[in-house]
């Protein structure tokens, strides 16, 4: 009981240390890295996080966060672009990813997603699937459906894309690099193309968890959008094994 007991302790310990590390590390680089440039000309929106039970099970899910800006439609200058989000507990059922066309009834795309571990998932768009066209907005959902016969009681959450052209040419090689991701990410978030540049951020924290200079950006990403809880939650299931 106290071996266990400690272990937690030694491992929320770690938790805060790390956030500390990144608190500093992101203080440190505040010269270089400016962050999340919002677009000038905002199409405003409220982003829905998925919570609590409605017509779950109790304790079936616990909660679900999409990584999108909370005020404002997100940008992407990607025709088949990468969707992120966090999940906080292993749902018992899979989870459904829809993308959705302006006064199209049929969904653009539908995937069913099993999730084996909590923490953060990614979904690009496959390349036999239609793209997105520039100029429009699209809608898309994560859900856990726990009743097929009632799906309107599903956990979801919900949030919107728009495409945009790329107006600057940019010159990244193919090398994977951390310096290489950081400009990369960091020309998108100043240019206003969110998904681009937290799915450039996400990809290659969950390539190398390790890397405290991965969770710093994707920490500073998130913390402007309101979702700095993601990554502690991140970190402590890390440190937690």
């Amino acid at each position: 009981m106290f071996s266990t007991k400690l272990t937690k302790i030694l491992a929320l310990t770690s938790v805060f240390t790390i956030l500390q590390s990144v608190e500093l590390s992101t203080s440190s680089y505040a010269s270089t890295f400016q962050g999340y440039t919002p677009p000038k000309e905002r199409r405003p929106l409220q982003r829905t996080d998925g919570a609590g039970s409605r017509g779950c099970p109790e304790g079936l899910f616990g909660s679900l966060n999409l990584l999108v800006p909370n005020d404002h439609v997100g940008l992407t200058i990607s025709e088949r672009p990468t969707f992120s989000w966090h999940v906080s507990a292993v749902p018992s059922t899979p989870m459904k990813f829809a993308l959705v066309e302006p006064g199209v009834a049929k969904p653009l795309f539908v995937k069913k997603i099993k999730v084996d571990k909590p923490g953060l998932v990614q979904l690009q768009i496959p390349s036999d699937i239609k793209g997105l066209t520039v100029g429009k907005q699209y809608r898309w959902t994560v859900s856990l459906v726990c009743n097929t016969k009632r799906p309107s009681l599903s956990i979801y959450a919900r949030s919107w894309i728009a495409r945009v052209p790329l107006t600057e040419v940019n010159n990244f090689s193919k090398t994977a690099s951390e310096q290489q991701v950081r400009d990369k990410a960091m020309f998108y978030a100043q240019q206003g193309i969110w998904y681009d540049a937290v799915a450039t951020m996400t990809k290659a924290y969950l390539s190398n968890p390790d890397s405290q200079f991965y969770a710093t950006y994707l920490h500073g990403l998130l913390n402007q959008v309101g979702l700095s809880d993601v990554m502690a939650n991140e970190l402590q299931r890390l440190a937690e094994g």
